[in-house]
């Protein structure tokens, strides 16, 4: 990437390489807060270069100077007025739904805090890497407020019921090891950043098969599914995916005993 001086930088640095965007909060001095000018927009903005690019097949979510997302400014929300708010957090849904229902996967590389909405942020991506000082909190009820950032969805889909009770409560901090022991995160770099892992999963997904990858996050999106809804939807699907380009070359890469090479055309 280009090198800019610390004024000049976007509030959220683009990267692409190998298939793979990576975006990174850069409002350090908010602690990347979603609400700093630009955090927004930029993200919008890279998840929807995701989507119309074909040869982008993952996506990277993390934050820049040490922390991962401080979720809203209390500042700016305690000035606000209920309907001033409602119009923020109506706005700030459209990210939710962008992660939840791409069908591209997007790994959240978490390190340092990622408090309230920034937990949000997080937990509404498919594969969570925490780094050694990932620090995750569903802090809402520190400063009486509740939940939101689609955490109601994400987090009982991650850690059941129980567990979310818990975490929205009585607000306690989680880290790395015990995230993953959770399933609040999925991986654990107990060295060092959540970076390096995070971009070796995406790049095993950009080198995997697509379409098989953006149907399991739709089914399990869906979870818990009835019998007859998980049979509906892999008859749906499933027959679709035997007959693909991908399949063929993931048979024939068996029967040979090479490594398929997924992608090589677009069905």
């Amino acid at each position: 990437m280009t090198t800019h001086s610390a004024a000049s930088q976007p509030a959220v640095l683009v990267e692409r390489l190998d298939g793979v965007i990576q975006l990174t909060l850069n409002a350090p001095q908010n602690r990347n807060s979603l609400q700093s000018p630009g955090i927004y927009e930029g993200l919008m903005a890279g998840l929807e270069e995701l989507e119309q690019d074909r040869n982008l097949r993952a996506a990277i979510i993390t934050g820049a100077g040490g922390a991962f997302c401080s979720g809203g400014d209390l500042r700016q929300l305690a000035a606000g007025s209920e309907d001033e708010v409602r119009t923020r957090m109506t706005r700030n849904t459209w990210l939710y739904r962008r992660i939840a229902l791409s069908d591209k996967l997007i790994v959240a590389a978490v390190d340092g805090p990622a408090y309230g909405a920034g937990l949000g942020l997080a937990a509404a991506c498919d594969v969570v890497v925490a780094g050694q000082n990932a620090v995750f909190c569903c802090a809402f009820t520190r400063v009486g407020a509740m939940p939101d950032a689609a955490l109601f969805w994400s987090l009982p889909a991650r850690v059941g019921v129980a567990q979310t009770r818990r975490l929205m409560l009585w607000a306690n901090e989680v880290k790395g090891s015990e995230a993953v022991s959770i399933g609040l995160a999925d991986e654990h770099a107990a060295e060092g950043s959540a970076l390096p892992l995070a971009q070796k999963l995406t790049l095993r997904i950009a080198q995997g098969p697509a379409r098989p990858f953006g149907r399991i996050k739709a089914g399990l999106r869906q979870a818990p599914m009835s019998l007859e809804q998980a049979l509906g939807f892999q008859l749906d699907n499933a027959p679709g995916l035997f007959a693909s380009d991908d399949f063929r070359e993931g048979a024939a890469a068996f029967f040979e005993k090479r490594a398929p090479r997924f992608g090589r055309r677009q069905d």
